[in-house]
Parts: structure tokens; sequence; C-alpha cells
């Protein structure tokens, strides 16, 4: 019985449209996650903006949309220090979330799966 109601159990989940659940890994003041199978969504982890205090100013380190790891990301300046995040994976760039970058006065405001950066097809 229990190899049918796992069965079920598993179609049950395959075919529901429930969104994925937000289980980030975080390194080095970047979570990341992967979304779809290949693609890896990075972001701000929580730690990053509070070691930083109010963020004052973020642009993306460089337009090549090109990834190796521990490639510099974001540069972040805030009240208390200045920072530029690496990346924790190796890929392209398929999205950037340039409005995020609009907003960074409201950083701490957003859920932190809301402050998504880049969305990276892996290598």
């Amino acid at each position: 019985m229990a190899f049918w109601t796992k069965l079920i159990s598993s179609f049950k989940h395959l075919f529901s449209k429930k969104a994925a659940q937000f289980e980030p890994t975080e390194r080095d003041g970047v979570w990341y996650q992967e979304i779809k199978p290949g693609i890896v969504r990075v972001g701000i982890a929580d730690q990053a903006y509070e070691d930083l205090g109010d963020i004052t100013f973020m642009d993306f380190s460089s337009p090549s949309d090109q990834l190796e790891l521990d490639d510099d990301l974001l540069e972040m300046e805030g009240a208390k220090a200045v920072e530029t995040l690496k990346s924790p994976v190796k890929g392209t760039i398929i999205a950037r979330n340039n409005e995020l970058l609009k907003q960074s006065d409201a950083l701490a405001k957003h859920s932190t799966q809301d402050n998504w950066l880049v969305d990276v097809k892996t290598a």
C-alpha cells in the first residue's frame, strides 16, 4: 500500500501548480536558488544590507552576461561600508532585475525573495 501512496503523492506534487518554496543557499552576501532546471536566481541576502546600513548606490559590476564563479556581480555603497557581491555560480545571465537598482533606498523593506538580482543559466 505504501508504494501506491507514494506514487499518488508524487503525481499530485508533479502536477500541482504550487510555486517552489523559497529555501535559498546563502554565500558571501548573496542568496541563490534553482528556480527551474538549469536556471539559478541570485539575490541580496539580508545580512548584506544589514552590514551596509542604508543603501545609497547599487550597480552591476559588469555589463557582460557571462559569469564565472566569484566574478564581481554587484557594487553596493551604504552608510556603513562599500561592498562588492560575488557570483556564487558560473553561467550566462538571462535576466537582470534593474528595477531593484532604482529602489535601493527601500531595499530593507522588500522581502528577501524580492531582492533578486539576476537569473543565470548555469554552465
